[in-house]
């Protein structure tokens, strides 16, 4: 069996609360001479035509030819052949290349992916709601009102409403705030979650978490900036109770090195579509399980990617929570064949009768929406009119 064609669709995302797209889906399709397609996702905000070009124009030339099932030499050809390596372009390419990979794999077989993987070490895939007006044009009450209906029981804030010029003491106030509010709507049983972008310096990241505490979230994500590792590091042991999240702007394996090695974090954010796809989120999350540092992959992208995580996820020991963010109504309608979401987890019994990844997209769809779409601009700017140092 022979790699004989490598191709990508982009599918635009409208926003439901405005005009724009809130996401570019980018999938990769991977053909074979006997007849399997592959499927993958390398969705990357503000990059999807870059990473388009990086695969049809330097991926799929030294693809051809090369037979599918030999993954692990097609990781290591798409990382160590390329000069600069591990930026956020190249190995999202590589990521989309690599979960296609697997699927062909798995169909060849008759076989899930999570069982090429060694094996599911859980029935199920806990997922939490990503909240945000731009993913589902709601106001924050009737979002987790419509979470807990749908039978989630956690869900994750960002870090509030942006002031505007940008002031982080001030912002520090509006992200408690819009997170206590929303653990008076979940109620107590329900795991919260805080995504702080790293918008915050250490200082006011020090007084956010001691803030977050009463409110016992899952996770704080990205407190500060990650330019070095030791501000992060001086958190964790000032608030040893409060599991601290990073990782989704990472690639690779080297990338996590300085962070696991003095168990700066407690969880791992690596990203399926940037990292290296599944044969580089299974490496990390080995790596990480040596530190006692748990996995929660960054995943806010198509179906394709969720599928991916699914069997990833379902293979890891140290596995938390997975991040799911179905923006409607073209999450569940560009589905020919779905991820079976059911009360807040993904069923991989259910998903583990089906070979590869098992999910398929309805190519009209995808058609119907295709191209890319500039994404709106997050800019914070200080009163000053400078760029904060986040």
């Amino acid at each position: 069996m022979k790699i004989s064609d490598v191709r990508c669709h982009l599918m635009s995302v409208p926003r439901p609360d405005g005009p724009g797209a809130c996401r570019n889906w980018l999938f990769v399709e991977v053909e074979t001479d006997a007849g399997l397609t592959g499927l993958g996702e390398a969705t990357t905000e503000y990059h999807e035509l870059a990473v388009k070009a990086q695969i049809e124009a330097e991926l799929r030339p030294r693809l051809l030819g090369m037979n599918p099932a030999e993954i692990e030499r097609i990781w290591q050809m798409g990382y160590r052949e390329f000069w600069w390596r591990r930026g956020v372009v190249h190995t999202s390419a590589f990521s989309g290349v690599d979960m296609a990979l697997w699927d062909i794999a798995g169909k060849a077989a008759g076989l899930p992916v999570f069982q090429l993987l060694g094996g599911k070490v859980r029935e199920t895939v806990r997922l939490y709601i990503r909240y945000g007006p731009e993913f589902y044009g709601v106001d924050r009450d009737t979002a987790a009102h419509r979470c807990r209906a749908m039978g989630f029981d956690a869900f994750k804030h960002g870090w509030g409403t942006p002031t505007r010029p940008y002031d982080g003491d001030r912002q520090v106030e509006v992200s408690i705030a819009e997170n206590a509010r929303f653990r008076e709507l979940l109620g107590p049983e329900v795991a919260l979650m805080v995504d702080a972008a790293g918008m915050f310096s250490p200082q006011q990241a020090h007084r956010l978490l001691e803030q977050l505490r009463p409110l016992r979230p899952l996770f704080v994500e990205e407190p500060t900036a990650q330019d070095t590792v030791e501000p992060t590091l001086r958190l964790k042991r000032s608030f040893p109770d409060v599991l601290l999240a990073l990782g989704e702007r990472m690639m690779t394996r080297w990338d996590f090195r300085p962070w696991f090695e003095p168990q700066a974090i407690d969880v791992c954010q690596a990203d399926i579509c940037h990292t290296g796809g599944i044969s580089e989120l299974v490496k990390i999350a080995h790596f990480a399980e040596i530190y006692g540092i748990q996995m929660a992959p960054h995943n806010p992208y198509g179906p394709v990617a969720l599928a991916a995580c699914a069997h990833a996820c379902a293979a890891m020991q140290n596995f938390l929570i997975l991040e799911y963010c179905p923006i409607q109504p073209w999450f569940d309608q560009v589905q020919a064949l779905k991820v079976p979401v059911h009360q807040g987890r993904v069923d991989m019994n259910e998903l583990g009768r089906r070979p590869g990844l098992g999910v398929e997209l309805d190519r009209e769809i995808v058609a119907s929406r295709a191209g890319c779409i500039r994404l709106a601009w997050n800019r914070a700017t200080t009163a000053d009119g400078s760029t904060p140092l986040l």
